[in-house]
């Protein structure tokens, strides 16, 4: 019997519970990420951002793992779309590297916005405004505090991504309350 997309949506909410272990995930990254200025000198802060973003995915996959939620929700073609929307980004690797070597203070600004607009599709592949805040707050709160106030960037654009996405994983948390599937 072929499943209608609102029912795979549905299932895939159920199955995924939103993609929040993700955003938590994120949380917990970019937290650690504003406190490493005071840590280290910003020439290794540059490069942990760099490669520091790819731990967030893994990461996920092990929040979802305790909390009991299956991320990777495969026999869905729409769990398929969220991956393959997800995968972009690695695209993006090149781009971080090239603000790197050339203009390194605008990777918070670059980085924020890139990683903030890919959150759109998931408005609509889980049906949740949620997603639409995370966006919009990540990206402009990027745009805003890693393009005017460039040299605290490396700590304001973390600790201000981790504050969208921490209220973006209680709004969904709200959501999946107030609408169990």
């Amino acid at each position: 019997m072929s499943r209608t997309l609102d029912e795979l949506q549905k299932e895939i909410i159920f199955e995924t519970r939103k993609g929040f272990p993700i955003l938590l995930s994120g949380v917990i990254v970019f937290l650690i990420f504003t406190f490493m200025p005071l840590v280290f000198p910003i020439e290794a802060v540059r490069l942990i951002w760099i490669f520091g973003l790819g731990a967030i995915f893994p990461f996920g996959i092990l929040i979802s793992k305790i909390l009991g939620v299956n991320l990777l929700a495969t026999g869905n073609p729409v769990g398929t779309l969220g991956g393959i929307v997800a995968a972009p980004q690695a695209f993006y690797i090149p781009v971080f590297i090239i603000v790197y070597m050339n203009i390194p203070e605008y990777l918070p600004f670059t980085i924020g916005l890139l990683a903030g607009s890919h959150f759109l599709p998931y408005m609509w592949i889980y049906k949740s405004k949620a997603y639409l805040f995370v966006t919009l707050g990540t990206c402009f709160s990027s745009l805003i505090l890693g393009g005017f106030l460039v040299d605290q960037a490396f700590t304001l654009v973390p600790l201000a991504i981790a504050i969208v996405y921490g209220i973006g994983t209680f709004l969904i948390i709200r959501e999946l309350k107030a609408s169990p599937v």
